[in-house]
């Protein structure tokens, strides 16, 4: 029984990351597509994406 709720803990952690993963993928995603539009200041891309500012301004400096 205690092995068994060992897995599933680590299961359901498993998945935590690999959600926390994505969702922070889409937003780099997010910031990429509004960097090429050009309309977005990059405090804007910030506070819509929840990136840090650092974050944004590397992603500029990449493309």
């Amino acid at each position: 029984m205690l092995m068994e709720a060992r897995l599933l803990d680590e299961r359901r952690e498993g998945e935590a990351a690999g959600i926390a993963k994505g969702e922070a993928k889409e937003k780099l995603a997010t910031a990429k597509r509004m960097l090429t539009k050009g309309c977005y200041s990059l405090e804007v891309i910030a506070e819509l994406t929840n990136l840090s500012l650092a974050d944004v301004e590397k992603l500029k400096e990449e493309a």
